[in-house]
């Protein structure tokens, strides 16, 4: 071979070489990624092992509990065989997370809890009954306010003539308060305070709110079974106005049995909701099931949420924590299997992705070594062919 082919042969190899040792140390760099990256999936697989989730407990009957993963709709819908009442806050706007329902009724029903939690139970349009007297239909309207007499001159905007706020109670109301008011020595002081507190020149219009609203509990703790029972009149008729009459008629749409403890329910929440200025809908793809469990238990995790719990004893909404739950507020935090065996054949399927990779760079590399030593030694070759030809042909002028 000539000195001139020798080193354009020799020219050629070197350009393959470097084409080489580049393709080499570009699959070095994606393996070093595919390391990279293997660790972080190793990483959210032990995390994933480590993961918890809310769960709620219900009465089984038998005086056994069983714990089943909270979300909304576990936690924050009635349910007589759940062991608390609970709420959930959002923690930005300090509101209330409710349903759309409830907060369509609340809208409606905003400022008197009675009101609100018999339109919970469906009962929407039964506190008053058709009047030939001049009230019309309108008297049916739930929550309509029928005065209670303590205030009775209305000069419009709710005020009376001593300047203070009008007061009223329900046509439902006040006949059963008118049935007792003789006999409960407990109702007639409410009624009373509120009488005297109305007509003080001293209280503000706040204290009579008050007062009425002491005096309402009072009726409806004492009365509330009997309330219900006139609630349950078809009240079509301005004389079918007593239950217990062999000719009334009830509205069989309502359960016969007074739905105390889920009346009670939306009594508290009104309550809540109230003392939180208000409420806000949950988007309904997060009210139930694994989405919904997720949602609670990352908007739990991360503080988005605050979840309180109705202390039956002190009649009072406290906050509590699932991470510092004895059991007192009947919830508890369990690994999550279902997100374990989950994340187990995630972390395997692309373990196995990744190392399949791995192989195929290998395999590559070693062909690029391969290729590599050949050239080296080819090269090695043409070098000292060319370097013979020289000691050769220019070894006589030595």
């Amino acid at each position: 071979m000539g000195m001139a082919a020798s080193q354009a042969r020799l020219l050629t190899l070197t350009g393959r070489l470097h084409d080489v040792e580049y393709k080499a140390q570009n699959i070095e760099s994606q393996k070093i990624a595919l390391a990279t990256q293997k660790d972080k999936l190793y990483e959210n697989y032990i995390e994933a092992l480590d993961a918890k989730k809310i769960q709620v407990a219900f009465n089984n009957g038998d005086g056994t509990k069983n714990y089943v993963d909270a979300t909304f709709a576990t936690l924050c819908t009635y349910n007589e065989n759940r062991c608390a009442q609970y709420s959930l806050t959002d923690n930005k706007t300090g509101k209330v997370i409710v349903d759309s329902h409830t907060a369509e009724v609340y809208e409606s029903y905003n400022t008197d809890k009675y009101a609100f939690a018999y339109a919970m139970l469906g009962m929407d349009g039964d506190f008053g009954w058709y009047d030939e007297g001049g009230y019309g239909t309108d008297r049916m309207n739930m929550g309509m306010e029928i005065g209670i007499g303590v205030c009775t001159e209305d000069y419009g905007d709710g005020q009376a003539e001593n300047g203070k706020s009008n007061l009223f109670m329900t046509d439902v109301e006040r006949t059963v308060f008118d049935n007792h008011y003789d006999e409960n020595d407990k109702l007639k002081k409410a009624y009373d305070n509120l009488t005297e507190t109305c007509n003080s020149d001293s209280a503000s219009m706040s204290d009579q709110r008050n007062a009425l609203n002491e005096f309402r509990d009072v009726l409806y703790q004492e009365y509330g079974s009997e309330i219900y029972k006139y609630m349950r009149l078809n009240k079509n008729e301005a004389s079918n106005t007593d239950p217990d009459s062999s000719t009334a008629e009830f509205n069989n749409e309502y359960p016969e049995e007074y739905p105390q403890a889920e009346f009670e329910y939306y009594v508290n929440l009104f309550e809540k909701i109230q003392s939180a200025g208000g409420c806000q809908e949950i988007d309904p793809q997060y009210e139930s099931g694994d989405e919904g469990n997720e949602w609670l238990n990352n908007m739990v995790t991360t503080g988005r949420v605050s979840i309180d719990i109705y202390n039956n004893n002190k009649n009072e909404w406290q906050e509590t924590s699932v991470a510092t739950s004895t059991n007192q507020n009947f919830l508890q935090e369990v690994e999550d299997e279902t997100d374990q065996k989950k994340a187990e054949a995630e972390y395997e399927h692309e373990l196995d992705i990744i190392n399949t990779k791995d192989s195929k760079f290998d395999q590559d590399l070693s062909k690029l070594e391969t290729e590599r030593t050949s050239i080296t030694t080819e090269m090695e070759s043409i070098q000292k062919v060319r370097d013979d030809n020289i000691e050769r042909t220019f070894g006589i002028f030595s």
